[in-house]
């Protein structure tokens, strides 16, 4: 696979998963344990979960105008100035006083909102019909970086204080600078205008993406809980290690016939993996199989890791060309956005565990839609690469 791009392009490849991938890492690394550090600043569960998503609204809100201010002044700018934003947080988080220092932390440590910059440096680098290939092997590197962060984060909690957690993450932080330097920009990555508008295509996307990020926080919290009655927390690698391969095999398995023009067919199979998931892993509640829990766990993942495959290309083939920044960012503000809608929901309901019957019920109708959204756009016909 490696095939599909010249050694430049590789480099800048695995660079970007680098940096993005050690960016990641650290938000994944405290999810575990988020709820426990913030009940030692307050019993208001809706506090937590607003700790908790805050990263999620202020993601949301910077990432167009990043994406755009990248497009002008360049990546390497943007996605620097984003990394100390996101070491700033983590240290706020470390010593924050009480909870609401803790809800500020997460606010800054979400401000350096750089994903649409660094996927756009990777789109303009590779050829066209590469794209999906790339997306692939950055969203891999993410995947790695959550099953990696669950791993280590509840494990080196227990060795070190909460508190010194978030240090440690600041400190990988600093690390993602090393790739990032590394990379050798040209005037072709920013000399681009800030002008291009989004229109309606794009937006419908974007409004897609809002509900799979919605899922996947709502996933995440009520993860723990379900796997808490197989697995002890410092075991959940045992489950997350093979499902995550098995999510990544189907990622990269279809990334080449999604590029050959099958993209959306492959955004609507994402849509419907995912809505399929919803009741299946929502019935771990009432079913006590662990086998039937890592088949659920896995149809999830497979359909976030296709989702995340396919819908960046769909972006950059509405998009123009010159504005890839700006439309990622829109894309990826309505992500967290969800992220944030999420978590807040979770933390409503976290005294209330077993109301797990009408969040399902709402998941979904918002892939139902999503899919009626799908259709409205394309017609399911395919959006076939610009000449």
């Amino acid at each position: 696979m490696m095939r599909l791009f010249d050694r430049k392009q590789f480099r800048i490849l695995s660079l970007v998963s680098l940096t993005i991938g050690m960016r990641t890492l650290g938000l994944f690394m405290v999810l575990p344990i988020f709820s426990l550090y913030g009940e030692k600043f307050t019993d208001s569960y809706l506090l937590i979960g607003l700790a908790l998503g805050a990263y999620g609204i202020t993601m949301a809100i910077f990432q167009t105008p990043l994406g755009r201010l990248s497009d002008k002044y360049g990546r390497k700018l943007i996605i620097s100035i984003g990394i100390i934003t996101f070491i700033i947080g983590n240290i706020i988080c470390a010593d924050p006083v009480n909870i609401y220092g803790l809800i500020l932390g997460r606010l800054v440590e979400g401000a350096g909102a750089v994903s649409s910059a660094g996927i756009a440096l990777v789109h303009e680098n590779v050829p066209v019909n590469t794209r999906n290939v790339s997306d692939a092997i950055i969203g891999i590197a993410i995947g790695f970086s959550f099953m990696l962060g669950v791993i280590a984060g509840p494990i080196l909690s227990v060795v070190v204080s909460y508190s010194t957690l978030f240090i440690i993450v600041a400190v990988i932080g600093v690390l993602s600078f090393i790739p990032l330097l590394t990379i050798k920009e040209t005037r072709k990555e920013y000399a681009f205008e800030t002008k291009a508008k989004m229109d309606f295509k794009l937006v419908v996307i974007s409004i897609i993406s809002f509900f799979i990020y919605f899922y996947m926080i709502i996933f995440y919290f009520y993860l723990p809980f379900f796997s808490l009655k197989y697995f002890n927390v410092s075991h959940f690698y045992e489950f997350l290690i093979p499902v995550v391969i098995i999510a990544g095999v189907v990622g990269l398995a279809i990334a080449r016939p999604a590029d050959k023009n099958k993209t959306v067919l492959f955004s609507l199979v994402s849509l419907v993996i995912l809505l399929i998931s919803v009741p299946v892993f929502f019935l771990n509640n009432r079913v006590n199989d662990v086998t039937y829990f890592g088949l659920s766990v896995a149809a999830f993942y497979s359909g976030y890791i296709i989702s995340e495959t396919v819908f960046p290309t769909l972006i950059t083939r509405l998009a123009r060309e010159d504005s890839y920044g700006g439309n990622l960012g829109f894309y990826t503000s309505m992500q967290h956005a969800g992220v944030f809608a999420g978590a807040v929901f979770a933390g409503l309901l976290l005294v209330k565990i077993n109301q797990d019957l009408s969040i399902m019920i709402l998941l979904i109708i918002s892939f139902v839609f999503s899919i009626f959204l799908l259709y409205v756009l394309t017609k399911f016909k395919e959006i076939y690469l610009k000449d």
